[in-house]
C-alpha cells in the first residue's frame, strides 16, 4: 500500500527543500534507496550555485499520462531543454493544494519568461481522474500552466512522490535541483529558482522565450454564473441567494431565478462598503439571520456580513491572511482563518466549515469572538465526545 499524505506547515518530516548532491543514480528509484544522508536542506550553508549544479540525477520524462491541458501537445523534459521547470504534484481535493495556487501564480508571472511551471494531477479519488473535471477545476481556479494528468501514478512514482502538494524543482539541463512540500514555501521555492536562473543565464544555457499554452479558458465564453458554489432559498421572503464564486459576487433572485440584484463588483478584492463597490474572492457558504446575509468569503479567509436593508458589505471576522495552523482563536476580526467554506446561524453563534484547518469554529456574533468548535486539524475521521 502507498501512503499519500496531505502537506501543511505542520508536517516537518517532509517541508524541507530536498538539495540533491553528486549522485550516482540515474532514477528516483535509486535515490529511495540512498537514505536521507544524501539531502541536505536548502538553509544549509552548503547550499551554493557550485554545488547545486553538481547533482547528476536526471528527471524522469512524463511517461503514462493520460492526457494534458494547457497546451497544444504533451510536453517532455527533453523539449524543455532550456527552461526552469517546477512540477507542482496536487489533486484538486486537497485543500492544501488550492492554497499554494496563489504562490504558483506569483512564481509564474515573475518568471515568466524562464519558468514552465507544470501541475501533474495524481488524483486521490475516482472521480478525480477524469481529464474533463480536471479541465473544469483549471476553469474554476484561473490555472494557466499546463497539467498533465496522472491517473495512474507513474509521474508521481518515478519522482518518488509521497505528499501533496509537492513541488519538484528541475534545471535547463533537466536535472533534478530539489523538492519541497507543504504549504508556506514560496520564498524557498522563489530563492530556487531566482539561483538556478542565475546560474544558467551565466552559462548562457537559458531559453528566455516563453512557452506557447493553448489555455482552456480560451475556449469558455462569458457565462451568467461561473463555478457557482453554494445556494441559500428563503421562501419567506421568495428570495434565492446565490454564491457567483467565480465572478466574485452574490446573485440575490426571486425563487423563479429573476435577478433582483448582485452584491459585489466582480473584482477578486476585499473591499467594503456599497453592494456595488464591495468585493469578495470566490465566496461559498451563505447563512441568513434577519436582515443579514453572512458569506464564506473563501479565499480572501474572510466572513462578511450583507445587510440587505442599508445594502452594505463589512468584514466580521478574518485578517485576510491564511491561518499558519496555530490559531486558538480570539477576536474575530484579529483572528486569521482558514478557508471557510460553509455557515449556519445557530441563535447568536455563526458555525463555520473551516476547511482549511479540518475543523469547525463558532462565531459569536455578540462578543465578536471566534474560536475552533470542533476538530483537532488532522485530516482524519474520528468520533469524539
Amino acid at each position: 500500500m502507498k501512503l499519500r499524505i496531505y502537506g501543511n506547515k505542520h508536517n516537518r518530516f517532509h517541508t524541507d527543500f530536498l538539495h540533491i548532491l553528486n549522485l550516482r543514480f540515474s532514477t528516483f528509484a535509486s535515490l529511495r534507496l540512498c537514505g536521507l544522508i544524501l539531502l541536505l536542506a536548502l538553509s544549509s550553508p552548503l547550499f551554493a550555485a557550485k554545488m547545486l549544479y553538481q547533482a547528476k540525477v536526471r528527471a524522469p520524462e512524463f511517461t503514462g499520462a493520460r492526457g494534458w491541458l494547457n497546451t497544444e501537445k504533451p510536453l517532455s523534459i527533453a523539449g524543455l531543454k532550456g527552461k526552469v521547470v517546477l512540477l507542482d504534484f496536487w489533486t484538486y481535493g486537497c485543500i492544501n493544494c488550492i492554497h499554494i495556487i496563489p504562490d504558483l501564480k506569483k512564481l509564474e508571472a515573475k518568471y515568466d519568461k524562464n519558468l514552465v511551471v507544470i501541475g501533474v494531477h495524481s488524483a486521490k479519488f475516482e472521480n478525480e481522474k477524469t481529464t474533463e473535471n480536471i479541465r473544469k477545476i483549471i476553469l474554476r481556479y484561473g490555472l494557466e500552466h499546463p497539467i498533465v494528468n496522472d491517473a495512474d501514478f507513474k509521474i508521481w512514482d518515478a519522482y518518488a512522490v509521497n505528499a501533496w502538494p509537492t513541488q519538484v524543482l528541475i534545471d535547463p539541463n533537466g536535472y533534478v535541483v530539489g523538492k519541497v512540500s507543504g504549504e508556506g514555501q514560496l520564498s524557498t521555492l522563489d530563492k530556487a529558482i531566482a539561483d538556478t536562473i542565475g546560474e544558467f543565464r551565466k552559462r548562457g544555457l537559458l531559453d528566455e522565450q516563453p512557452l506557447k499554452l493553448a489555455l482552456e479558458r480560451a475556449k469558455v465564453g462569458s457565462l451568467p454564473l461561473a463555478f457557482p458554489g453554494k445556494i441559500l432559498a428563503d421562501e419567506k421572503s421568495n428570495r434565492l441567494f446565490i454564491s457567483d464564486s467565480n465572478h466574485n459576487r452574490i446573485v440575490v433572485t426571486d425563487l423563479n431565478g429573476k435577478i433582483i440584484e448582485t452584491v459585489g463588483s466582480g473584482k477578486a478584492a476585499a473591499g467594503s462598503g456599497n453592494f456595488a463597490g464591495a468585493s469578495f474572492n470566490r465566496p461559498q457558504g451563505l447563512a441568513l439571520s434577519g436582515d443579514n446575509l453572512y458569506v464564506a468569503d473563501t479565499e480572501n479567509h474572510l466572513i462578511r456580513r450583507v445587510n440587505l436593508k442599508t445594502k452594505t458589505v463589512e468584514t466580521v471576522a478574518g485578517t485576510g491572511n491564511l491561518d499558519d495552523f496555530d490559531g486558538s482563536g480570539g477576536s474575530a476580526l484579529k483572528t486569521a482563518i482558514n478557508s471557510p467554506w460553509d455557515l449556519q446561524v445557530v441563535g447568536n453563534n455563526l458555525f463555520v466549515a473551516m476547511a482549511g484547518s479540518h475543523q469547525i469554529w463558532r462565531l459569536d456574533l455578540e462578543k465578536n469572538s471566534i474560536e475552533p468548535y470542533a476538530g483537532t486539524r488532522a485530516e482524519a475521521r474520528f468520533d469524539a465526545r
